[in-house]
């Protein structure tokens, strides 16, 4: 920790201590990220000095990984730091244990051991409940090696993040978890080779995929314990808000909330994952998608929510540009979380620049993120 004045504060320098006002109002909170906008209205408080962590953010470290040479060339993809899980790396693995061993039991025609997933979604939401930024660490979701197993623990993580944000009772955010955990049960009873084909199915085999949405719901709702609308959620995560899904193609009025919830949670985490047969996006562009297919495969209104509450790039997170400049995120537009107000601090050369231009993502359609160098997330009043 050291003691700097303010007019040395740069972007990206992480708060060792609290800040208060002249009347002892709390401005910015230990391990907040400064930004330029911030650093500005400190020093229009009369606030002459701060404490910085010695061991934070360094733009120069950011930005000599980005031009450290490979192979007596530029480097061309950026450093990208270890990203946070939204849940200890405990419960991660142990939920994904037992969506292993759920998934073998139905493949080989046990029963579901439903203490186990109750346990596992009870602790998920432990983690999850009074997190006041819920869906906004969405880019903090880990992609796991073995994506069946580890995108039923995201999608879970995502719908019951989306259900705090929505003022969930804790019994309705169980029911959500375990419907989310369990949505694609149903896959275990659909051929490997159907679902691991590299390149595009055909209309049979497509027929085939279709059937793992009633055989989820049919095996759930085998389950006392599991109740009915927990169980719907296998059946009907893939119907549309206009009608145009499957298996029954109904329509927004009997789709359960539940389901509309998994829905995207399911899409978001499946575009942003590598695959057999593609590689995974950046989620800037998964949400795009998502934003741009509200109102006829999804809920507007679920959209509306999980837009406006997600970070996708953080306040203080360092990105590349597609321009080839380096920015630190200096604020977010609530809006449209895709297109945030970045800050220059590196030119397309590696070269540090000290007051570099402020680039409003949301006016400058051509500019874009192009990829995320490191994390950090602003811990505000």
């Amino acid at each position: 920790m050291k003691r700097i004045a303010i007019y040395n504060a740069k972007p990206g320098m992480i708060l060792a201590k609290e800040i208060y006002n002249r009347n002892g109002r709390l401005l910015l909170r230990e391990n907040a990220v400064l930004t330029k906008r911030w650093i500005d209205k400190l020093a229009g408080y009369g606030i002459p000095t701060v404490f910085i962590r010695s061991g934070g953010y360094n733009p120069r470290e950011v930005v000599q990984k980005r031009v450290q040479p490979s192979s007596g060339k530029k480097a061309k993809r950026f450093y990208q730091s270890e990203i946070p899980d939204m849940i200890p790396a405990d419960i991660r693995e142990e939920a994904e244990r037992a969506i292993q061993e759920i998934m073998h039991n139905v493949k080989t025609g046990r029963l579901i051991r439903t203490e186990k997933v109750k346990k596992v979604v009870e602790k998920i939401l432990s983690q999850l409940i009074n997190n006041v930024h819920i869906i906004g660490k969405l880019a903090d979701i880990r992609i796991l090696d073995d994506y069946t197993f580890a995108h039923s623990v995201n999608v879970c993580i995502l719908s019951i993040s989306t259900g705090v944000v929505m003022g969930y009772s804790k019994n309705r955010l169980r029911e959500l978890g375990i419907g989310a955990l369990l949505h694609d049960v149903g896959k275990m009873n659909i051929p490997d080779e159907i679902l691991q084909k590299r390149g595009p199915l055909t209309e049979k085999e497509f027929e085939e995929i279709k059937r793992h949405t009633l055989l989820g719901f049919e095996m759930l709702s085998q389950y006392a314990d599991i109740t009915w609308n927990a169980a719907r959620i296998s059946l009907q995560h893939h119907e549309c808000f206009n009608g145009s899904g499957y298996p029954w193609g109904i329509n927004d009025k009997d789709i359960h909330e539940y389901s509309k919830i998994v829905a995207v949670s399911d899409v978001y985490d499946a575009l942003t994952a590598d695959r057999v047969y593609k590689n995974a996006i950046l989620p800037y562009e998964a949400m795009e998608i998502i934003i741009a297919s509200s109102g006829y495969q999804f809920d507007p209104e679920i959209v509306k929510l999980f837009v406006e509450h997600c970070e996708i790039y953080p306040v203080g997170s360092i990105v590349e540009l597609n321009s080839g400049e380096t920015g630190v995120v200096i604020d977010v537009n609530r809006g449209l979380p895709t297109r945030p107000m970045v800050q220059v601090i590196a030119d397309i050369e590696g070269n540090e620049l000290d007051n570099g231009p402020e680039i409003d993502l949301m006016t400058n359609p051509t500019i874009f993120v192009n990829a995320i160098l490191s994390f950090r997330r602003t811990i505000g009043p």
